[in-house]
Protein backbone atom coordinates (compact mmCIF):
# COMPACT_ATOMS: atom_id res chain seq x y z
CA UNK A 1 0.00 0.00 0.00
CA UNK A 2 0.89 3.42 -0.53
CA UNK A 3 0.24 5.89 1.91
CA UNK A 4 0.01 9.71 2.24
CA UNK A 5 -1.65 12.56 3.86
CA UNK A 6 -2.52 16.22 3.18
CA UNK A 7 -3.99 19.56 4.34
CA UNK A 8 -6.09 21.93 2.33
CA UNK A 9 -2.63 23.45 1.47
CA UNK A 10 -1.32 20.60 0.03
CA UNK A 11 -4.73 19.81 -1.61
CA UNK A 12 -3.30 20.52 -5.32
CA UNK A 13 0.06 18.87 -4.96
CA UNK A 14 -1.88 15.61 -3.42
CA UNK A 15 -4.15 15.33 -6.41
CA UNK A 16 -0.78 16.13 -8.81
CA UNK A 17 1.35 12.88 -7.02
CA UNK A 18 -1.93 10.70 -7.49
CA UNK A 19 -2.01 11.88 -11.06
CA UNK A 20 2.13 10.98 -11.46
CA UNK A 21 1.32 7.52 -9.79
CA UNK A 22 -1.02 7.06 -12.80
CA UNK A 23 0.70 8.35 -15.36
CA UNK A 24 4.71 7.14 -14.33
CA UNK A 25 3.85 4.16 -12.46
CA UNK A 26 1.07 1.86 -14.08
CA UNK A 27 0.22 -0.94 -11.84
CA UNK A 28 1.22 1.10 -8.54
CA UNK A 29 -0.16 -0.20 -5.23
CA UNK A 30 -3.51 0.81 -3.98
CA UNK A 31 -3.31 4.24 -2.16
CA UNK A 32 -5.04 5.42 1.14
CA UNK A 33 -4.89 9.33 1.57
CA UNK A 34 -4.80 10.38 5.07
CA UNK A 35 -6.97 13.34 6.02
CA UNK A 36 -5.40 16.21 8.26
CA UNK A 37 -7.67 18.89 7.20
CA UNK A 38 -8.72 18.54 3.29
CA UNK A 39 -10.86 21.00 1.87
CA UNK A 40 -14.05 20.01 0.31
CA UNK A 41 -13.08 20.22 -3.64
CA UNK A 42 -10.37 17.89 -3.07
CA UNK A 43 -12.53 15.76 -0.83
CA UNK A 44 -14.76 15.54 -3.91
CA UNK A 45 -12.31 14.31 -6.31
CA UNK A 46 -10.64 12.05 -4.43
CA UNK A 47 -14.17 10.66 -3.62
CA UNK A 48 -14.86 11.14 -7.77
CA UNK A 49 -12.06 8.47 -8.18
CA UNK A 50 -12.65 6.57 -5.08
CA UNK A 51 -9.46 6.85 -3.74
CA UNK A 52 -9.99 6.09 -0.29
CA UNK A 53 -9.52 9.07 2.42
CA UNK A 54 -9.11 8.02 6.25
CA UNK A 55 -9.52 11.32 8.88
CA UNK A 56 -7.33 11.27 11.65
CA UNK A 57 -8.69 10.91 14.74
CA UNK A 58 -7.12 12.96 17.81
CA UNK A 59 -4.68 10.62 19.47
CA UNK A 60 -3.24 13.19 21.39
CA UNK A 61 -3.75 16.55 22.39
CA UNK A 62 -0.88 17.59 19.98
CA UNK A 63 -2.02 15.11 17.34
CA UNK A 64 -1.64 18.19 13.85
CA UNK A 65 1.54 19.28 14.87
CA UNK A 66 4.66 18.27 14.95
CA UNK A 67 4.18 15.76 11.77
CA UNK A 68 2.98 13.27 14.83
CA UNK A 69 0.07 12.50 12.64
CA UNK A 70 2.77 10.49 9.98
CA UNK A 71 3.89 8.25 12.68
CA UNK A 72 0.74 7.33 13.51
CA UNK A 73 -0.31 6.78 10.35
CA UNK A 74 2.41 4.24 9.54
CA UNK A 75 0.99 2.13 12.34
CA UNK A 76 -2.02 2.55 11.40
CA UNK A 77 -2.09 1.56 7.41
CA UNK A 78 -3.62 -1.69 7.30
CA UNK A 79 -1.11 -3.71 5.00
CA UNK A 80 2.12 -5.67 5.77
CA UNK A 81 4.12 -3.73 3.12
CA UNK A 82 3.71 0.36 3.25
CA UNK A 83 5.52 3.31 1.08
CA UNK A 84 5.48 6.43 2.77
CA UNK A 85 5.11 9.40 0.16
CA UNK A 86 4.76 13.13 1.82
CA UNK A 87 1.79 14.87 -0.65
CA UNK A 88 4.59 17.55 -2.01
CA UNK A 89 6.27 15.45 -4.47
CA UNK A 90 5.90 13.48 -7.88
CA UNK A 91 6.25 9.89 -9.08
CA UNK A 92 8.70 10.21 -12.54
CA UNK A 93 9.22 6.49 -13.18
CA UNK A 94 7.84 2.99 -11.52
CA UNK A 95 9.68 2.33 -8.52
CA UNK A 96 8.47 -2.32 -7.63
CA UNK A 97 12.34 -2.24 -6.24
CA UNK A 98 11.29 -0.79 -3.38
CA UNK A 99 9.13 -3.26 -2.46
CA UNK A 100 11.64 -5.66 -3.10
CA UNK A 101 13.97 -3.65 -0.30
CA UNK A 102 11.13 -4.00 1.94
CA UNK A 103 10.81 -7.70 1.06
CA UNK A 104 14.89 -8.46 1.75
CA UNK A 105 15.46 -5.60 4.77
CA UNK A 106 11.93 -4.92 6.12
CA UNK A 107 12.44 -1.03 5.32
CA UNK A 108 13.83 1.42 3.10
CA UNK A 109 15.31 4.63 3.56
CA UNK A 110 17.04 7.34 1.78
CA UNK A 111 19.36 10.37 3.83
CA UNK A 112 18.68 13.47 3.92
CA UNK A 113 22.29 14.42 3.79
CA UNK A 114 22.08 16.66 6.91
CA UNK A 115 23.69 15.54 10.23
CA UNK A 116 21.35 14.12 13.18
CA UNK A 117 23.47 16.34 16.03
CA UNK A 118 21.40 18.90 13.42
CA UNK A 119 18.20 17.59 13.26
CA UNK A 120 17.78 15.58 16.53
CA UNK A 121 17.04 17.39 19.74
CA UNK A 122 18.19 16.97 23.11
CA UNK A 123 13.97 15.63 24.54
CA UNK A 124 14.58 13.58 21.41
CA UNK A 125 17.16 11.62 22.55
CA UNK A 126 16.07 11.12 25.98
CA UNK A 127 12.59 10.08 24.55
CA UNK A 128 14.62 7.59 22.42
CA UNK A 129 16.72 6.39 25.37
CA UNK A 130 19.88 7.53 24.06
CA UNK A 131 23.08 9.80 25.09
CA UNK A 132 22.87 13.16 23.19
CA UNK A 133 26.18 11.66 22.15
CA UNK A 134 24.80 8.41 20.07
CA UNK A 135 23.93 11.42 17.12
CA UNK A 136 27.15 11.82 16.33
CA UNK A 137 28.54 10.72 12.87
CA UNK A 138 25.21 9.91 11.92
CA UNK A 139 22.96 10.91 9.13
CA UNK A 140 19.38 11.97 9.65
CA UNK A 141 16.70 9.56 7.50
CA UNK A 142 14.31 10.97 5.60
CA UNK A 143 10.76 10.83 6.83
CA UNK A 144 9.11 11.84 4.00
CA UNK A 145 9.70 8.93 1.73
CA UNK A 146 9.68 5.70 3.23
CA UNK A 147 9.10 2.23 3.47
CA UNK A 148 8.46 -0.33 6.31
CA UNK A 149 7.42 -4.16 6.54
CA UNK A 150 4.68 -3.89 9.53
CA UNK A 151 6.32 -7.08 11.27
CA UNK A 152 8.48 -8.00 14.04
CA UNK A 153 11.33 -5.59 14.41
CA UNK A 154 9.99 -3.20 12.56
CA UNK A 155 6.33 -2.98 13.70
CA UNK A 156 8.07 -2.90 17.01
CA UNK A 157 9.75 0.26 15.96
CA UNK A 158 6.84 2.09 14.55
CA UNK A 159 4.70 1.06 18.10
CA UNK A 160 7.87 2.40 19.69
CA UNK A 161 7.87 5.58 17.57
CA UNK A 162 4.42 6.30 17.97
CA UNK A 163 4.50 5.56 22.14
CA UNK A 164 7.48 8.85 21.76
CA UNK A 165 5.63 11.16 19.48
CA UNK A 166 2.73 11.43 21.82
CA UNK A 167 4.64 13.30 24.28
CA UNK A 168 5.25 16.53 22.86
CA UNK A 169 8.32 17.55 23.87
CA UNK A 170 9.92 14.87 22.38
CA UNK A 171 9.32 15.23 19.28
CA UNK A 172 8.31 18.49 19.25
CA UNK A 173 11.45 21.43 17.56
CA UNK A 174 13.51 23.31 20.27
CA UNK A 175 15.63 24.68 17.51
CA UNK A 176 14.85 25.40 13.62
CA UNK A 177 16.76 22.81 12.21
CA UNK A 178 15.20 20.02 14.34
CA UNK A 179 13.39 17.56 12.19
CA UNK A 180 10.13 16.11 14.34
CA UNK A 181 9.28 12.75 12.83
CA UNK A 182 12.29 12.73 11.24
CA UNK A 183 14.31 12.66 14.59
CA UNK A 184 12.84 10.55 15.85
CA UNK A 185 12.36 7.43 12.99
CA UNK A 186 15.97 8.25 12.68
CA UNK A 187 17.15 7.79 16.23
CA UNK A 188 15.59 4.19 16.86
CA UNK A 189 17.12 2.93 13.60
CA UNK A 190 20.17 3.33 14.29
CA UNK A 191 19.57 2.57 18.08
CA UNK A 192 17.80 -0.82 17.09
CA UNK A 193 18.75 -1.99 13.61
CA UNK A 194 22.88 -2.85 13.51
CA UNK A 195 23.33 -1.37 10.34
CA UNK A 196 21.31 0.94 8.13
CA UNK A 197 21.31 0.51 4.79
CA UNK A 198 20.38 3.66 2.57
CA UNK A 199 19.06 4.15 -1.03
CA UNK A 200 20.14 6.89 -2.97
CA UNK A 201 18.69 10.18 -2.34
CA UNK A 202 18.91 11.77 -5.47
CA UNK A 203 17.44 8.83 -6.81
CA UNK A 204 14.79 8.93 -4.52
CA UNK A 205 14.47 12.49 -3.14
CA UNK A 206 15.94 14.86 -5.37
CA UNK A 207 14.89 18.10 -4.66
CA UNK A 208 16.46 20.39 -7.51
CA UNK A 209 14.50 19.62 -10.10
CA UNK A 210 12.92 16.47 -12.20
CA UNK A 211 15.98 15.96 -13.85
CA UNK A 212 18.51 16.19 -10.96
CA UNK A 213 20.50 13.10 -11.76
CA UNK A 214 20.35 10.55 -14.30
CA UNK A 215 17.53 7.85 -13.36
CA UNK A 216 15.88 10.46 -11.22
CA UNK A 217 12.74 8.48 -10.05
CA UNK A 218 10.78 11.12 -7.62
CA UNK A 219 11.07 14.95 -7.56
CA UNK A 220 10.08 16.93 -4.27
CA UNK A 221 8.71 19.71 -5.65
CA UNK A 222 8.29 21.60 -2.78
CA UNK A 223 4.99 23.19 -3.99
CA UNK A 224 7.35 24.49 -6.92
CA UNK A 225 5.33 22.18 -9.61
CA UNK A 226 4.32 24.61 -12.50
CA UNK A 227 0.91 25.13 -12.95
CA UNK A 228 0.45 22.74 -16.24
CA UNK A 229 2.32 19.88 -14.89
CA UNK A 230 -0.59 19.85 -11.88
CA UNK A 231 -2.81 20.67 -14.13
CA UNK A 232 -1.88 17.53 -15.99
CA UNK A 233 -1.53 15.02 -13.28
CA UNK A 234 -4.68 15.77 -11.76
CA UNK A 235 -6.68 15.14 -14.71
CA UNK A 236 -5.06 11.76 -14.82
CA UNK A 237 -5.91 10.21 -11.50
CA UNK A 238 -7.42 6.71 -12.23
CA UNK A 239 -6.65 6.75 -15.91
CA UNK A 240 -4.12 5.07 -18.39
CA UNK A 241 -1.98 7.93 -19.26
CA UNK A 242 1.75 8.84 -21.06
CA UNK A 243 4.44 8.84 -19.55
CA UNK A 244 4.64 12.34 -17.81
CA UNK A 245 7.71 13.93 -17.07
CA UNK A 246 7.57 17.52 -15.24
CA UNK A 247 8.82 20.79 -16.27
CA UNK A 248 12.07 21.95 -14.17
CA UNK A 249 10.72 24.83 -11.58
CA UNK A 250 11.64 28.48 -13.04
CA UNK A 251 14.54 29.98 -12.40
CA UNK A 252 13.99 33.69 -11.52
CA UNK A 253 14.88 36.34 -13.20
CA UNK A 254 18.50 37.70 -11.19
CA UNK A 255 17.43 41.25 -11.26
CA UNK A 256 13.57 40.61 -10.00
CA UNK A 257 14.89 38.53 -7.68
CA UNK A 258 17.06 40.68 -6.18
CA UNK A 259 14.50 43.62 -6.31
CA UNK A 260 12.36 41.10 -4.69
CA UNK A 261 14.67 40.54 -1.90
CA UNK A 262 15.53 43.81 -1.38
CA UNK A 263 12.28 45.43 -1.31
CA UNK A 264 10.89 42.22 1.00
CA UNK A 265 13.81 41.80 3.45
CA UNK A 266 12.91 44.82 5.17
CA UNK A 267 9.48 44.04 5.69
CA UNK A 268 10.18 40.59 6.80
CA UNK A 269 12.35 41.96 9.11
CA UNK A 270 10.11 44.28 10.69
CA UNK A 271 7.18 41.22 11.07
CA UNK A 272 9.79 39.24 12.77
CA UNK A 273 10.93 41.96 15.48
CA UNK A 274 7.24 42.62 15.84
CA UNK A 275 6.14 38.86 16.43
CA UNK A 276 9.39 38.77 19.39
CA UNK A 277 8.31 41.34 21.22
CA UNK A 278 4.68 40.19 21.24
CA UNK A 279 5.21 36.36 21.65
CA UNK A 280 8.75 36.88 23.24
CA UNK A 281 11.50 34.34 21.19
CA UNK A 282 10.59 32.99 17.41
CA UNK A 283 9.24 29.42 17.96
CA UNK A 284 10.64 27.07 15.96
CA UNK A 285 8.46 25.48 13.01
CA UNK A 286 5.48 23.56 14.66
CA UNK A 287 4.59 21.34 11.03
CA UNK A 288 1.60 22.87 10.40
CA UNK A 289 0.79 24.95 7.47
CA UNK A 290 -2.64 25.54 6.46
CA UNK A 291 -1.75 28.43 4.24
CA UNK A 292 -1.35 27.74 0.64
Amino acid sequence: MIITAASAAFGPSLLALLGSLDCNWPGHPRVRVYDIGLDAKTLGTLSKHQIEVVPIPPFCPHWRKHFAWKIWCWNNAPARDILWMDAGMVVLQPMDELFEAINRLSYFVVPTYHMLTENASLNACRGCGVEPSFREGKITLAGGFIGFRKEGQMSEILVEALSIAKIEEFIASSEKMHRHDQMIISLLFYKHLESVVMLDGMIYSGWLSPQQVAGQKVWIHRRKLAMSDQVYYAARISSVGQPHLPAPPEVPNPFKAWLSAAISAPERAIRKLVKRRLQGKEKPYDGIRDKS
